[in-house]
């Protein structure tokens, strides 16, 4: 009993790191309706800011998330003002744009800084024993911090002024504008913010799954998975939808064999698309 709830307590700090790793993709989903296949290759350039932060400047961990946040920000406007928004209203034109992206900052990563594993070693000992668990020191703070991260946001939109901005603009950009809301200011915040948050999930889980070129391929289908799960551009969706991704995969490859495990979290997706495609908390629509 004491090993299932290991596993249990396990899938669930894994959860949370899928949620965190796709707040950033459902919040520019969900408020500005564009579908950004360059956000694991972002998510990747977020987790190097923060490594040569460490490395060369010797910031403190701390430091290091803060920087690679305010740097992928940066980013994240210059990719909305400079990409997406000239093409907005054409899905084919910003699909094309975002893989397109996504290949050159790929390809640009390995010529750069090679194709090796990297680490940032979280401060601290290695691992915890809290009660009857044992756990990995990083996967233990990397999954609390993601939960209160997660909260945070869930606050910041639900609960503040900027949230009902940005939700009045998710709900109607036009008719936002016509009452004086600067949608374009809106956009650009947004999507700043969706690409900080995926340096900050990065720089949390370089201890745990290490940094390379390669990680954006596994950021962008967990992203796009835990996102569909729990309905597009729903954070609370999104929290549940990383925490039951977790479950699944961690209690798979705990009980099963290793030729099953893997299957697990993608059935579990396509029995979620056959019988609820808009998600567990998504809301159906109508094409017109």
């Amino acid at each position: 009993m004491s090993l299932f709830l290991q596993q249990v307590v396990n899938g669930l700090l894994l959860g949370g790191m899928f949620a965190l790793m796709s707040i950033g993709l459902s919040m520019v989903f969900g408020i500005m309706k564009t579908a950004n296949f360059a956000y694991g290759a972002l998510y990747m350039v977020g987790g190097y800011a923060a490594y040569w932060s460490s490395t060369l400047l010797h910031a403190p961990y701390l430091v290091a998330v803060l920087l690679a946040f305010i740097l992928m920000f940066v980013a994240g406007v210059l990719v909305e003002v400079i990409g997406f928004r000239p093409l907005r209203g054409n899905e084919d034109a910003t699909l094309i744009f975002g893989l397109g992206l996504a290949l050159v900052i790929h390809g640009g990563a390995i010529l750069a800084w090679g194709s090796q594993n990297r680490y940032i070693a979280m401060p601290g000992a290695q691992s915890l024993t809290v009660g009857p668990f044992i756990f990995a020191s990083a996967r233990l703070y990397a999954g609390i911090a993601s939960l209160i991260i997660l909260a945070a946001i869930y606050i910041l939109v639900s609960r503040t002024r900027w949230g009902r901005i940005i939700r009045a603009v998710a709900d109607n950009a036009q008719r936002a504008s016509l009452i004086g809301i600067n949608t374009r200011l809106q956009y650009w915040i947004v999507f700043g913010l969706g690409t900080g948050l995926s340096a900050v999930a990065s720089v949390f889980l370089i201890p745990v799954f290490s940094l390379s070129p390669t990680v954006d391929d596994s950021a962008l289908y967990i992203s796009f998975a835990v996102v569909i799960l729990g309905g597009l551009g729903n954070i609370v969706g999104c929290a549940v939808g990383g925490l039951i991704l977790g479950l699944v995969t961690t209690i798979s490859f705990g009980y099963m064999m290793s030729t099953i495990a893997p299957v697990m979290p993608l059935l579990v997706l396509i029995l979620t698309l056959i019988f609820r495609p808009q998600g567990l908390f998504g809301v159906k629509g109508r094409l017109a």
